[in-house]
C-alpha cells in the first residue's frame, strides 16, 4: 500500500555531485538523449513491470527499488530461498538470543562516494522498524544502535528467529543518512546498489545510471529507464514496437506470439507466489466456514490453469510448492476440485437449491468477487470462479477495478471476496511469512480473520530457533488455517517476461523478482 504521493519531479541532489571522477564523466556523458534499444553509448535501457513506484522510500516501495537495482538488504534471498548475507561480512546471537551483532561488509560505498557506516544503518533500520506504515514495525525490536562505525547491534524485546530473514525484505534496505530531506521524507534513495538513482517523474519514469563504484561485478548497462506502464498489453504492445527492451508480467496469451518472434526472447519465470481467494470471514455467508470450504471444492484449479492461464503455471492447494520451500505440511486438508462436496457443504449449512441459486431463510447466496487489472489474468479467474461457483448455486457478481479501489474497500471490510496475487515466500524467506496471511493484527491482506490460537502458534514459531520445534509448530498451524480456510489457493504463479532478443542473461530471482539489471548485457555490442 502506497501512503505517501510527492507531485514532483525529483533530481539528484548535489552531494551525488561528489562521486568519483570517473563517475562523473559517466554521468555527463549519460544524461544526453537517446534512442530507445540499448542502455549502453547513448541509448538506455527501457524496462517496464507493474506497480510503479509512488513514492522513493523504500518503507513504502521498496520491493521496486531493490528490484531494479538501487537498494540493498543486510540479507539476501538466493535462487534457492536460502538466506545470504549481504551487505555484512558476518553476525551473531546472544546466549539469551535477544541480541544480535553484525559486522558491515568492507569496501561498501553510497552512491554518494562516501564509506558505508553503522550509523547508515542504524538510520536506515530505525526507520524500518519504527515508521507506523511499515511492514516491519510490529516485530519486537527493541534498539538499534552502532557498536563502532562498522559494527550494528540489534535488541529484541523477545527472541526473534526470523530477524536475517525480517532483514532481507525490502523495507530494511540500507539509504545513507543524507537521503532524508529536512522534513525526514525520502526523495533522493542514496543506498548502495549496482544503479544509483538518476531521477523520478512520478507520472512517468524513473531513471538510474551505472554505479561506477559498486563493491560487487560491474553492470554493462550504463543507463536504464523503468517506464510506468500500468496496462500490460500495452507493455508487450511497447515491447513489440521497440520502445521497450523488457515488459514483465505479460498477459498469458501474449506467450505464443512472443514465442514465434524472432526480435523477442520469451522468459517464463516460475515463483513463490500464488494466486489466492480471500474471505471476509465476518462477512454475510462467508463467516461459516462450511460455506468458504465449499466455494473452494466448487472451484476448478486445473481447469482455471489449462483454460485462463493457456497452461501456464500450476495448481494451487497449500501455502508452498514442496518442491521450492522445505516448510510445507504434506498432510493438511486441501480442496481439489469436488462440485459434490461443495453441495454436501452447502445443504449442511442451510442454503438448498432452488432454480439453479442456493437460499436459506429466503435470502439468495449472492456473493461478489472483487479482481483489479494491474495483475494479468485476475479479472479472467474471477470470471471463471464465477460459472465454477455458480454450478453448485452461488449467484456470483464480478467486480473490475484498479488496484486503489480494491484496498480500499478491503480496508473498509467492505467486500465478500477477492482473487489476488501474493507471494507466500521470500519476504520473509521463513515460514514467519504466514504472519503475514494469518495473522488477526499483522496480516497484509486487511482479512478481519482471527484465530487465537493460530496467533499464539505464530508467536510461539518466531521465538523458536530449533528447526524441528519450529516445523512441529509451523506444520500445526497450516492444519489450522487450512481447516479455516480464511483464504483459498488456486494456481502458482509463472511470470510471463519478454526481452528483445539482443539482449541476454536476463534471469530475474524467483523468489524476490529482483530483475538482475546488473547482468543484463547487450550482445550485440
Amino acid at each position: 500500500m502506497f501512503l505517501l504521493f510527492v507531485a514532483h519531479t525529483t533530481e539528484r541532489r548535489t552531494l551525488l555531485k561528489g562521486v568519483a571522477a570517473g563517475g562523473l564523466t559517466c554521468l555527463a556523458g549519460c544524461l544526453g538523449g537517446g534512442g530507445e534499444t540499448s542502455g549502453g553509448g547513448s541509448d538506455p535501457f527501457r524496462f517496464s513491470v507493474p506497480f510503479f513506484p509512488a513514492t522513493l522510500d523504500p518503507v513504502d516501495t521498496g520491493w521496486r527499488l531493490r528490484q531494479i537495482g538501487i537498494l540493498e538488504t543486510l540479507f539476501e534471498v538466493n535462487r534457492d530461498a536460502a538466506i545470504e548475507p549481504r551487505l555484512i561480512e558476518e553476525y551473531s546471537r546472544s546466549d539469551d538470543d535477544r541480541t544480535w551483532t553484525l559486522t558491515l561488509r568492507e569496501g561498501v560505498t553510497l552512491h554518494g562516494g562516501d564509506n558505508l557506516t553503522a550509523d547508515d544503518v542504524v538510520f536506515s533500520l530505525q526507520r524500518a522498524f519504527e515508521t507506523d506504515r511499515s511492514r516491519l514495525s510490529g516485530l519486537p525490536v527493541e534498539r538499534v544502535e552502532a557498536v563502532d562505525d562498522e559494527t550494528v547491534s540489534i535488541a529484541t524485546t523477545e527472541p526473534l528467529a526470523s530477524l536475517p530473514g525480517q532483514l532481507s525484505r525490502p523495507y530494511a534496505g540500507i539509504l545513507g543518512r543524507d537521503s532524508a530531506a529536512d522534513d525526514g521524507t525520502i526523495d533522493t534513495p542514496i543506498a548502495t546498489g549496482p544503479f544509483a538513482f538518476d531521477s523520478w517523474d512520478p507520472d512517468s519514469e524513473l531513471r538510474v545510471t551505472r554505479n561506477e563504484s559498486y563493491y560487487g561485478t560491474a553492470p554493462t548497462i550504463e543507463r536504464a529507464v523503468y517506464e510506468q506502464v500500468q496496462d500490460p498489453q500495452t507493455r508487450g504492445l511497447k515491447l513489440q514496437n521497440g520502445e521497450l527492451d523488457l515488459a514483465a508480467n505479460l498477459p498469458n496469451s501474449t506467450a505464443s506470439n512472443v514465442r514465434s518472434a524472432t526480435d523477442r526472447r520469451l522468459r517464463l519465470n516460475r515463483t513463490t507466489a500464488n494466486r489466492i481467494v480471500v474471505f471476509n470471514t465476518s462477512r454475510g455467508p462467508l463467516s461459516d466456514r462450511r460455506v468458504r470450504q465449499a466455494a473452494l471444492y466448487a472451484a476448478n484449479q486445473e481447469g482455471i490453469v489449462n483454460s485462463v492461464l493457456d497452461g501456464i503455471g500450476s495448481p494451487a492447494y497449500t501455502p508452498w510448492d514442496p518442491d521450492v520451500v522445505d516448510w510445507t505440511n504434506d498432510d493438511v486438508k486441501t480442496y481439489r476440485h469436488d462440485p459434490e462436496r461443495a453441495a454436501s457443504l452447502l445443504e449442511d449449512a442451510g442454503w438448498t437449491l432452488n432454480d439453479g441459486v442456493r437460499r436459506r431463510d429466503g435470502k439468495p447466496l449472492a456473493l461478489t468477487i472483487w479482481a483489479y487489472t494491474d495483475r494479468p489474468s485476475l479479472p479472467d479467474i474471477a470470471t471463471a470462479l464465477q460459472s465454477q461457483l455458480g454450478n453448485v448455486g452461488f449467484d456470483i457478481d464480478v467486480r473490475v477495478t484498479e488496484w486503489g479501489a480494491l484496498d480500499a474497500a478491503k480496508q473498509q471490510g467492505n467486500f465478500d471476496m477477492f482473487v489476488g496475487y501474493w507471494t507466500f515466500y521470500g519476504s520473509p524467506p521463513d515460514p514467519d511469512v504466514l504472519s503475514n496471511y494469518y495473522h488477526s493484527t499483522e496480516n497484509v491482506l486487511d482479512s478481519p480473520y482471527k484465530n487465537q490460537r493460530v496467533d499464539e502458534l505464530l508467536s510461539e514459531g518466531r521465538k523458536t530457533f530449533d528447526r524441528s520445534k519450529r516445523a512441529t509448530i509451523y506444520d500445526r498451524i497450516q492444519r489450522i488455517v487450512m481447516k479455516d480456510v480464511p483464504l483459498g489457493f488456486l494456481t502458482r504463479q509463472t511470470n510471463v517476461n519478454a526481452v528483445r532478443s539482443s539482449f541476454e542473461s536476463y534471469d530475474p530471482n524467483p523468489i524476490t523478482f529482483d530483475i538482475g539489471l546488473e547482468r543484463i548485457r547487450d550482445g550485440g555490442d
